[in-house]
């Protein structure tokens, strides 16, 4: 229950400070009086989005602070929010400044603002325009049914499980993307194998074709010029080793006579026998060069391979082995991606049955719901003088081939379950059902709220958090506007409902009553006040 809300320097509030009773509190005042703005400090103090125009001209900081006592919340709450929480006072405090920056305080512990809007949510609930405006976005239907129903954690449950599958088939789609390209990286890796070990290249085997090729490419010249050194050597009468030959005899007969001739005599004899062994090389060289084409053209196309090979694997005869080794071993390392294929999909299957059990259980909960809140929601807008409407809850499921079966049909998987929900209603007698959205006038569609809410009250047998009720008698008045007041104070039994109105009808039901007032201060500026009524000024 809200005890106190205090405001500084939001639009025109100075500052103002009001205590709230349990019961049904009305909050009246002159059209642009300004009573949106305690519903504005109220959505500040939720958790609600701040801008800077909300500040007071001229002021550096506003400050709105709401005390709640949570005496009757469930343990369950109070074990959740326990750093929080000092006794049975939770008091909220947020501070906005001119830069844009807040600060938020629960108890005078600095907290987030997403821990706020947990905190207060079975707390306050501001249904205004905006609740309206979700009303008529049948998206929000279901979240509708899923409060009433009671089922927000078993949603949320089946909200997991679907997530959890979900990631796990985009991981199973992942690997087996991947298997794909493991497929064609491996491909090209055995085929990389192949082509090298094919060509048998070996380090130094470039060098040595090399020369090969320039001895072939000079056979003819070569075999000219050993047949040259041979006919120089040993051809005619004047070779070189003739010539010797005359020249080591003379020596030998001048060393009979003379001896210290003889030492000179065996070294020409010395170098006529290295010169034959010259010769004899010679000949034998020149006999085996060969002038073959066709080892000319083996030779360059070998080579050929070999600058392929090198161009694609690293630059040399040693980098393209180093390669071939590298391959080698990445053929060996790559991950057994069908073992890993095979887990994920028998992970995938069991999270796809965790979801259709938890799915096919929320579709029952819900059904059984959905009929009971048309029967409750027909009786309480009868209630709200709308004497002969009729409404249901259509649950919508979409056909999908590879989808859940259910009652022999496959339906599309949701994160929110099997089905989405929405509301049809008809206002006359004789009128056929159609979608709220489109049939539904705007004081309609505030009393259809009105009617989900009690609905929902007498459904959860819980008793309420403060229930805003802003602008809720749009479009309405007379007897509408005073069953409405009656319907209100109903629901302010079993909770606190804060109603914003001008409307005489609903006001004279209120147990509490607070003004908002607008006059000019001693500055000449426009500033707001809030005040509670005594018995005299409500009469």
């Amino acid at each position: 229950m809200l005890t106190r809300l205090y405001i500084e320097n939001i639009a025109l509030v100075d500052q103002a400070e009001l205590r709230f009773e349990p019961g049904m509190l009305v909050l009246t005042g002159e059209t642009g009086a300004g009573k949106s703005v305690i519903v504005t400090a109220l959505s500040l103090a939720l958790g609600g989005r701040a801008e800077r125009e909300y500040l007071r001209h001229g002021a550096e900081r506003a400050v709105v602070e709401a005390e709640f006592d949570v005496t009757g919340l469930p343990a369950r709450w109070k074990q959740s929010h326990v750093d929080h929480l000092a006794g049975e006072r939770l008091t909220i405090r947020r501070e906005l400044y001119r830069d844009g920056t807040s600060r938020v305080r629960v108890n005078d512990t600095p907290a987030k603002l997403s821990v706020v809007r947990a905190m207060t949510a079975p707390l306050a609930e501001i249904l205004g325009q905006h609740a309206n405006q979700m009303l008529l976005d049948e998206r929000n239907h279901l979240e509708f049914l899923d409060t009433f129903a009671g089922v927000t954690e078993q949603r949320e449950t089946v909200e997991d499980l679907y997530e959890t599958w979900q990631r796990q088939l985009r991981e199973l789609e992942r690997v087996r993307r991947q298997r794909e390209v493991l497929k064609k990286e491996r491909e090209l890796l055995e085929f990389q194998r192949e082509e090298i070990q094919r060509a048998g290249i070996r380090v130094g085997e470039e060098e040595e074709l090399l020369q090969e090729r320039r001895i072939l490419d000079s056979a003819r010249s070569l075999m000219e010029s050993a047949t040259r050194v041979r006919q120089a050597l040993d051809g005619d009468e004047l070779s070189l080793l003739e010539q010797l030959r005359s020249v080591r005899k003379e020596l030998e007969r001048m060393a009979s006579v003379d001896p210290q001739l003889e030492e000179t005599t065996r070294t020409v004899a010395e170098a006529e026998y290295q010169l034959e062994d010259v010769r004899i090389f010679v000949e034998r060289y020149g006999s085996t060069i060969e002038d073959d084409p066709a080892r000319l053209e083996a030779i360059n196309e070998r080579l050929d391979d070999i600058y392929q090979l090198k161009r694609k694997y690293g630059g040399s005869e040693a980098a393209v082995l180093e390669t071939l080794e590298r391959i080698e071993e990445q053929l060996r390392d790559s991950p057994d991606v069908d073992s890993r294929i095979a887990e994920l999909e028998q992970e995938a299957a069991s999270l796809r049955q965790a979801y259709t059990t938890a799915a096919v259980a929320l579709s029952g909960v819900r059904t059984k719901a959905a009929d009971y809140l048309r029967r409750q929601v027909i009786k309480e807008l009868r209630e709200l003088a709308i004497d002969h409407a009729d409404f249901t809850c259509e649950l919508v499921r979409e056909q999908d081939p590879d989808g859940i079966e259910v009652d022999g049909r496959t339906v599309q998987p949701l994160p929110c379950g099997l089905e989405t929900a929405r509301f049809l209603f008809s206002a006359n007698p004789g009128e056929p059902l159609k979608p709220l959205v489109k049939t539904a006038s705007g004081g309609e569609i505030s009393r259809v709220l009105l009617a989900l809410k009690a609905a929902e009250q007498k459904h959860s047998h819980r008793r309420q958090g403060l229930m805003v009720f802003d602008e809720v008698d749009a479009g309405i008045g007379g007897m509408t506007a005073v069953e409405v007041g009656k319907k209100l104070k109903r629901l302010s039994r079993n909770g606190q409902v804060l109603v914003i109105t001008h409307l005489h009808q609903i006001a004279r039901q209120a147990d509490h009553h607070y003004v908002v007032r607008k006059r000019n201060a001693a500055d000449g500026r426009m500033v707001i006040s809030v005040a509670p009524l005594d018995t005299e000024e409500v009469e």
